[in-house]
């Protein structure tokens, strides 16, 4: 049936494509020997004094908000697969600086990325209590 393969492909758009995008430049920026200097111009980096965790929160806390976007529609734990998916990721993007010459590879940093996708469902579980309740 026509339609059902065009709601298919729509909801693959507004749900799974942000999430692979996302992912994928993820993996760019890891593949950069020092993303910081080569994504924000040398001038501007006298304004920022941004710590690498900040950067690990941020980044895996939007792929973990992506990820319970799209899981939201068809799972029954979307936060719990978003945490976890989202792990796993890391995981995997860590294997991968390994092997790009001038990253390091660290486990600690995982665990900044899981703090990142795990304080994103908090916010998330805080946003829909004060919409239920206010």
């Amino acid at each position: 049936d026509i339609q059902e393969v065009e709601m298919k492909i729509n909801y693959f758009i507004k749900y799974w494509l942000p999430v692979i995008l996302y992912a994928s430049f993820i993996y760019y920026l890891s593949s950069l020997p020092n993303p910081l200097e080569q994504i924000i111009p040398e001038e501007a980096l006298i304004y920022f004094d941004f710590q690498r965790f900040l950067y690990h929160i941020i980044e895996y806390s939007i792929l973990s908000l992506l990820l319970y976007r799209a899981l939201k529609i068809k799972s029954k734990n979307p936060q719990t697969l978003a945490i976890l998916i989202t792990i796993l990721y890391a995981v995997t993007d860590e294997v991968h600086q390994f092997y790009v010459p001038g990253r390091i590879s660290s486990t600690f940093d995982i665990l900044i990325d899981a703090f990142g996708a795990i304080a994103m469902q908090c916010i998330i579980n805080i946003y829909e209590w004060m919409k239920n309740n206010y």
